[in-house]
Parts: C-alpha cells; structure tokens; sequence
C-alpha cells in the first residue's frame, strides 16, 4: 500500500503544481493558483501521516517505508526549488516572462548558489 501511496503522492505532487501554475498564467486566478500551490506539501503530510499509521498498526519497517522517507525529505528540501523552477518555465513559455537562466554546473557562481541554497555536493574525483 505505501508503495502505490508514494507513487499517488508524485502524482499529486505534480498535478498541484501544474493545476496551480494553469490557473495563474492561463486563466489569471492568483487566489486559486494560491490555494493549488499550498495544497503541495498537504500531499507530503498525507504520505506522512499513512506511513505513521502503517507502522503503529504493527507493519515491519520495509524498504517501501525507507523510500517513503526519502521521498518526503527530498520534497521538503527541494520541493520549493522544483516548483520555482517549474515556474519560471511555465512563466516563459505560456505568459510574458524571459527565459530563464541556465544555472551553471561549475565554478565560482555554481558554489555561491550552492552555499546560497544550503547543499554541499561533494563528487571526490
């Protein structure tokens, strides 16, 4: 059951975040965009709240459980970054805004956004 609830969930995920940048760029309805963007990490604590219950009804922790972890804690660290990212493509392609700026994978600017952003990403060569 959790691992179809993790897949729901990315689903949902995403469907908020596509509802809610619709509403804002294609029909013009900013509170409605609101309320559809808020409604991502409801999605989060829906899969977290499933998760408690399974455990606590007795279910042996499992890899599905482990990967139920992830998926939230990758979701609070990157969640607001991919729908900012999502965003501004949406922004570009279907309304008036530029198009967006590459971030760099490399040098001095890839490590101030790194540090601006909170991740260290260490590939030992």
């Amino acid at each position: 059951m959790i691992g179809w609830l993790i897949v729901a969930c990315e689903i949902g995920f995403w469907i908020f975040v596509l509802a809610g940048l619709v509403a804002r760029y294609i029909f013009r309805k900013n509170k409605l965009s609101a309320i559809l963007l808020i409604c991502t990490p409801i999605v989060d604590i829906l899969l977290l709240v499933a998760t408690v219950i399974d455990l606590r009804n007795g279910a042996v922790a499992s890899t599905l459980h482990g990967i139920a972890a992830i998926y939230i804690g990758v979701s609070i660290a990157f969640g607001h970054r991919m729908i900012k990212w999502a965003d501004e493509q949406f922004k570009y392609r279907f309304s008036t805004g530029e198009k967006p700026v590459k971030e760099k994978k490399y040098g001095k600017e890839y490590a101030r956004q790194e540090r601006k952003v909170g991740i260290v990403i260490y590939f030992p060569i």
